[in-house]
């Protein structure tokens, strides 16, 4: 549990240094030039995951430990079936979600579930790592693999 922590705790450091080196780099001097992958300073850029097939396996983890879904993305939403393990059977979730890019490879995603809940994933599409923090008060990390089983329209930075 203690390794699944510190390995969530380093994905949201390396996004929060990734964000940082771009802020220093922008801030050069003259006029602001938007980021290519992100659009800082100027604007915010988001990935598209419509017609996404994404699957994520977790063995690490409280509340996620065995379980994989698949995740179905149509424009601005995901749907979510758990295809094995202890929740298979379950009715399929359904949540907005925005997925923001970090650096090449790796992407900040969120669903934005009822009453202002949300998972929150980084996704590492070079290394197949998916952290995950649940949206209770515990904040519960999972960790474990993610898969693009069909790519949509528009490639993932």
């Amino acid at each position: 549990m203690r390794s699944a922590r510190n390995l969530v705790a380093l994905a949201v450091a390396l996004a929060v240094l990734a964000g940082a080196a771009v802020a220093v780099a922008a801030s050069g001097g003259g006029a602001a030039k938007p980021d290519k992958l992100t659009g800082y300073p100027t604007k915010i850029n988001r990935i598209d995951l419509s017609g996404y097939q994404i699957e994520t396996s977790y063995p690490l983890g409280k509340l996620d430990a065995g379980s994989t879904y698949l995740q179905k993305y149509t424009g601005d939403s995901v749907t979510a079936t758990a295809i094995a393990g202890p929740y298979v059977g379950s009715p399929a979730s359904h949540f907005k979600y925005i997925a923001l890019p970090v650096t090449h490879d790796i992407m900040l995603l969120v669903w934005l579930e009822p009453k202002f809940k949300h998972n929150t994933f980084v996704y590492n599409f070079k290394t197949h790592l998916s952290s995950v923090v649940t949206w209770d008060q515990k904040g519960d990390p999972s960790l474990g693999s993610v898969t693009v089983v069909k790519a949509g329209s528009h490639p993932i930075p």
